[in-house]
């Protein structure tokens, strides 16, 4: 399942993506268990335009999206986002040719760009795809977009004093192991399991001394591919986390070494 598939989804509907989740939701605990329940069987109020993103009764959920693409500008500058777009105005235009009742009125549509074009010139650039994604850019996005988020969460508490503060974080990068892993033969799933970035300290470090009591992490865009499922679109690897304050670090906790964590898109 894809939590965010079409352009034009907006915050809520992915919200409720996530939440309506059918799928095994991994936690470390009974009590991240019945949270998540609690989540899923809450009456939400859609309060994007004020923030946090989304109010219940207890519990208060602010969201944002990451990705592992290489930008500049302090992340102004995204060339998937920039592709992407382009693709989506095409698209649109080639509909406008059509006459009105060709396609369906509630039409959404999916636009993925590619980078490599450049519509000035009709023309493709071969491109390292290092350059278009990499650990470094993953890491580097999600600390901005996050402390952009942790810098509100004083206003948070200040507006709803008596409510849970969590987390969605809609996570668009590609799945990466290790470059020791890429040199073995197979690489189980396990152990692909342990490169998830709740482990990885230089992401999580941000929530230790945050005042966000969980986080859940609905993974988008990671396959997992093997001889079995070539696709990776069916690994029964976790596509949701949730994890509260408590367990933020475990013992499988550490420091990636960030220059030699390889994506599986190379």
């Amino acid at each position: 399942m894809m939590y965010k598939m079409f352009a034009d989804e907006s915050e809520w509907d992915i919200f409720q993506n996530v939440i309506q989740f059918d799928e095994e939701v991994y936690s470390k605990s009974k009590a991240e268990r019945e949270l998540f329940k609690k989540i899923t069987k809450s009456n939400w109020i859609d309060n994007t335009g004020a923030r946090p993103d989304f109010l219940s009764d207890e519990i208060m959920i602010e969201m944002f999206e990451i990705d592992d693409i290489v930008t500049t500008k302090k992340g102004k500058n995204n060339p998937q986002r920039k592709s992407d777009a382009r693709a989506l105005r095409e698209v649109q235009e080639w509909i406008a040719n059509f006459s009105e009742g060709t396609f369906h009125e509630n039409l959404m549509i999916t636009a993925r760009g590619d980078t490599r074009y450049n519509p000035e010139s009709d023309s493709f650039t071969p491109d390292n795809s290092v350059d278009h994604h990499n650990y470094q850019a993953y890491l580097n996005n999600f600390k901005r977009i996050c402390q952009k988020h942790l810098n509100s969460v004083e206003a948070y508490r200040e507006n709803y004093s008596d409510k849970k503060l969590g987390f969605l974080i809609v996570d668009e990068s590609t799945f990466y192991v290790t470059e020791k892993q890429t040199q073995s033969k197979r690489i189980l799933l396990r152990d692909a399991f342990w490169n998830y970035p709740i482990f990885d300290k230089n992401f999580m470090r941000l929530f230790i001394k945050s005042k966000v009591d969980f986080i859940i992490w609905a993974f988008n865009n990671k396959y997992f591919y093997t001889e079995q499922d070539p696709h990776g679109l069916s690994t029964p690897l976790p596509k949701v986390v949730i994890l509260t304050k408590d367990n933020f670090y475990d013992k499988y906790s550490k420091y990636f070494e960030v220059e030699y964590m390889i994506s599986l898109e190379e």
